[in-house]
């Protein structure tokens, strides 16, 4: 399993395949997450997607595409995104995500074409498919990222991080090239009235999330959520579902289990002592949702391999 670091701005802290270069490119099974589903995140980095087999269900700011084999996506900058699949089917994709500070600050034309292609009114994402020229060449790209990174995840190359990283950064400056100019205003020709009720929108997620990543262990109701957002109960689960793709107590109680998992693999502690250190109010609920989330009891999912 697959652990990414979310923050409690559900900002995601990117592990690249080498620290010195912002540059993250491995092919994956979607299985190494937890259900089959990725953490809800952001980050400024672009991140391209290539399915290589499955169907994959893709969240960018409240939008799910289903991409088949041979599809992808282009995540935007700083946008709320996350793969899952509904029936937990494993799906195999490459992933690059590469950071802007590679090439923003090259010159200044490049640097308002970053600022341009990246601000909140432009695309959130952009489909690619085979059947379109440029589209195919980006998947493409994709793939010559992941093949060229030091330790990316071709076979025979997981644990080459002695690879030059020149390669690797010209396919990715490379491949940032050909979507930059590609994203489109999303509502208008500029930022306006809805880019700012959007804004607030998104920063209202933030705290409310924030709040649950925080105090997940404190017995939180829908009106402590909701105040965290400045929001009332209803307006709070609408952004919810719209913008993290479930319910408050959804998100709640998937970051509990994530705990458990994490204090069953980690630690000796009873599961009594594990329920109560997670917010559970009691050991038997705790197992009921834990069965039911996971698949298993939590007893059974500490005495694996």
């Amino acid at each position: 399993m697959k652990r990414i670091t979310v923050l409690s701005d559900l900002s995601e802290r990117i592990e690249y395949n080498i620290p010195e270069l912002p540059i993250y490119a491995r092919c994956d099974p979607l299985s190494i997450f937890p259900d089959c589903r990725c953490p809800c995140h952001w980050h400024r980095d672009l991140e391209f997607i290539h399915v290589i087999n499955g169907d994959l269900h893709h969240f960018v700011n409240g939008r799910v595409t289903v991409l088949h084999p041979g599809e992808g996506v282009v995540v935007n900058s700083s946008r709320l995104h996350y793969g899952f699949s509904p029936t937990r089917q494993d799906v195999r994709f490459s992933c690059a995500v590469i950071s802007p500070s590679l090439f923003e600050h090259l010159t200044p034309s490049v640097t308002a074409r970053c600022e341009r292609a990246f601000a909140q009114h432009m695309d959130d994402c952009l489909l690619l498919t085979p059947d379109v020229g440029w589209q195919q060449d980006v998947l493409m790209g994709i793939e010559r990222v992941v093949r060229l990174a030091p330790g990316g995840g071709v076979r025979g190359s997981e644990n080459r991080t002695d690879m030059s990283p020149l390669p690797a950064v010209a396919a990715a400056i490379e491949l940032c090239d050909m979507v930059l100019d590609r994203f489109r205003p999303n509502g208008g020709d500029g930022p306006g009235e809805d880019e700012s009720i959007e804004q607030r929108n998104r920063m209202s997620v933030l705290g409310m999330t924030g709040l649950i990543q925080h105090r997940f262990r404190d017995p939180l109701g829908l009106d402590d959520v909701a105040a965290a957002g400045g929001v009332s109960r209803s307006q709070c689960c609408i952004l919810f579902r719209k913008y993290v793709g479930r319910t408050p107590n959804e998100y709640l109680t998937e970051r509990r289990v994530e705990e458990a998992r994490r204090l069953l693999r980690e630690t000796n502690g009873s599961i009594t002592e594990i329920a109560r250190a997670c917010g559970f109010s009691t050991a038997s609920y705790f197992v009921n949702v834990f069965r039911k989330r996971v698949g298993v009891t939590p007893g059974a999912f500490r005495s694996r391999p």
